[in-house]
């Protein structure tokens, strides 16, 4: 977006340099893009803020920064002689939600004023008269695009609202043929299009020195479909950049109004009563705010009076206060119409938060202890057979769980809408789908070959209608190939499973083993904690466990621990060694003492050490861990 400041400066009075006032912007969300020239600033626009668009809605949030007034324009409050007014037809409603139009007669086309030619010129625009001038004015002034048509050009008194034929064509402005397609909508005349609508006007009804009547209108369109036909016809300007984002309805009406306003200054003539194509009017969004809220997301306590000063300066209507105890609780607020991106009460915080200025949240050391472990037991019990398999010798891969459905296999779980007919289903084994990985590897040439992979399995036990029919299981799949002999490959196999099982201290006499077909079947106490094939096997995760959990065979990578975390703050040249000494002997039960991290502000002379102390469950159940922490903390935190 291009300010020029002294376009700027006639809706706010500041005597800030323009580099201060770039760095205003900055806080607010719009970035200096390029060098500042000519006191002109280029700023850039990331956010869905179509109000940032126009220079008064950037003055809008500049003058509630710097808690200084802001002067809007004057429009026209008259009201247009009766009659007069050309017809408007919308075949399309889906694409055009409002069409406001306004006839002038009498008026006259000539050279623009200085200060008008110099405020486009600014901008980057080419002045052409007065009257296509004002137009380009009032969009970059309000962001809403407006376009004149001469009506002695006209065919008959009316203006049909459709959508184009495939093949028809039309010659804009700039004299370039523009094939259109069915997809697109058009402003047409006696079935002959004058306009692509929301996009730019045709040669055909252009205002010229010659004009004595004109039609001004201002649009309301589908922003899904402008944004379409723009990157098709590969057309991107300045009513294009405004029609991307979403414009109130109401604008149009504004825009009218102010345009009026200068063409009976600049161009004389009468006015007529406005046609207004709005047959659905959009209300104005009402939203609670809460004084709560804003302490969530920011971590301050905002004064209210100052919550209501930046809301109303930002030209939010307050409706209703809640208070309690004489404390404002929260606050029923109007969304101004022109802030289409406001959709829930974060945005609004967000609102103030940039008034109030991020750089003024104030930065602390964290004190509270970390939050408590959530990561299910059996996810870290992968991570623990990952790095044993790893040790095995063996690689990991990740395959896809979405298979081709199987006539042969009953339990499978069929996807409703899957994307192809060959991914339709989820796989009951994970065997399926890494094969094919070991095929990749022998065409590539490797003789020995050790994969695996740790994922899930899904079945279906039941009725296809009941949530619980449907399984979903932690495996592990190992696949080992070596081109030698059946033997020398089983053997390995077996091998790999028992080194595993050695890791994890699980012992001979722990489990049994049945022989089902060509499969041995680990087993204990009737559940099935492998199966080992010629070249393969599959862990079933949650048995495994649940396996080494139970009695001696419990080992420390795995045994059932408890931490405690404890945040200690002390002075920067404070040593922290004897106060962790201390800490680690504190109570004979404390099994391990470690530093988890550490944060160093030098500002405030403060250190914050993370210290996580570990127990063992069977010897210091969870409630005295706890009394342990809490007398360190009291002593030392």
């Amino acid at each position: 977006m291009i300010i020029p400041l002294e376009w700027l400066k006639e809706y706010i009075d500041t005597k800030k340099s323009p580099q201060e006032i770039a760095d205003s912007f900055t806080s607010l969300g719009l970035m200096l893009e390029k060098p500042i020239k000519n006191d002109i600033l280029e700023l850039e626009h990331r956010m869905d803020r179509s109000d940032w668009l126009s220079i008064i809605g950037c003055a809008r949030d500049l003058a509630a920064y710097e808690q200084i007034k802001l002067k809007l324009p004057e429009i026209n409050t008259k009201e247009g002689k009766r009659g007069g007014g050309v017809k408007i037809k919308v075949e399309c409603p889906d694409l055009c939600h409002r069409f406001n139009t306004r006839v002038f007669r009498g008026i006259k086309v000539k050279e623009s004023p200085e200060w008008l030619k110099k405020r486009l010129t600014e901008y980057g625009m080419t002045p052409i008269n007065n009257i296509v001038d004002i137009t380009n004015y009032v969009m970059v002034e309000y962001g809403n695009p407006m376009h004149a048509q001469d009506l002695a050009k006209f065919d008959k008194q009316e203006i049909v609202i459709r959508r184009a034929k495939n093949g028809e064509e039309i010659t804009t402005l700039d004299g370039t043929l523009v094939k259109l397609d069915n997809s697109m909508f058009v402003l047409a005349q006696n079935d002959k299009p004058i306009v692509i609508g929301g996009i730019v006007g045709g040669n055909k009804t252009a205002v010229d020195s010659s004009t004595t009547d004109i039609v001004l209108d201002a649009g309301n369109y589908n922003q899904a479909s402008v944004r379409k036909t723009a990157r098709k016809l590969k057309i991107q300007n300045e009513t294009v950049l405004r029609y991307d984002k979403y414009l109130h309805p109401k604008l149009t009406e504004i825009a009218l109004e102010r345009a009026t306003k200068l063409i009976l200054e600049l161009a004389g003539g009468e006015f007529y009563e406005n046609e207004d194509y709005y047959p659905k009017p959009v209300g104005i969004k009402t939203m609670k705010l809460t004084m709560q809220r804003i302490t969530a997301l920011s971590g301050l306590v905002i004064d209210s009076k100052q919550v209501t000063e930046t809301l109303e300066r930002l030209g939010y209507t307050l409706i209703k206060e809640h208070t309690s105890a004489e404390q404002l609780q929260a606050i029923d607020v109007q969304v101004p119409y022109f802030r289409t991106d406001v959709e829930v009460e974060d945005d609004i915080v967000a609102d103030i938060l940039r008034i109030y200025g991020y750089h003024n949240i104030p930065s602390q050391l964290v004190s509270a202890v970390p939050p408590k472990e959530i990561t299910p037991e059996i996810v870290k019990f992968e991570e623990t057979l990952r790095d044993a398999l790893v040790n095995l010798g063996l690689h990991e891969h990740i395959t896809d769980p979405i298979v081709s459905k199987s006539d042969s296999i009953k339990n499978q779980v069929l996807l409703e809408n899957s994307l192809s007919s060959e991914k339709n289903a989820l796989r009951t084994n994970m065997y399926e789908t890494l094969l094919p990985v070991v095929s990749v590897y022998k065409k590539h040439g490797f003789k020995e070959i050790g994969l695996f992979e740790v994922g899930k399995v899904y079945t279906c036990l039941g009725p296809k209608n009941r949530y619980e029919s449907y399984k979903e299981v932690h495996n592990i799949e190992v696949i080992y190939e070596n081109g030698l002999s059946v033997y020398e490959k089983a053997k390995k196999t077996k091998e790999l499973l028992y080194g595993l099982f050695n890791i994890l201290n699980i012992k001979e006499t722990d489990y049994m083993i049945e022989k089902e077909g060509n499969e041995a079947v680990f087993l204990q106490d009737d559940t099935e904690l492998a199966r080992l094939r010629l070249n393969s096997f599959t862990i079933h995760t949650a048995s495994l466990l649940k396996a080494t959990k139970t009695g001696s065979r419990v080992v420390d990578e795995i045994k059932n621990k408890i931490t405690e975390d404890i945040s200690i703050i002390t002075e920067l040249d404070k040593p922290f060694g004897p106060i962790f000494r201390k800490i680690a002997t504190f109570d004979k039960r404390i099994k391990s003492t470690t530093v988890v991290e550490e944060y160093i502000d030098k500002k405030d002379n403060k250190r914050s050490v993370l210290v996580r102390l570990e127990f063992l469950e069977e010897e210091t159940p969870k409630e005295e861990t706890i009394k342990i922490k809490t007398e360190i903390t009291k002593k030392f935190a």
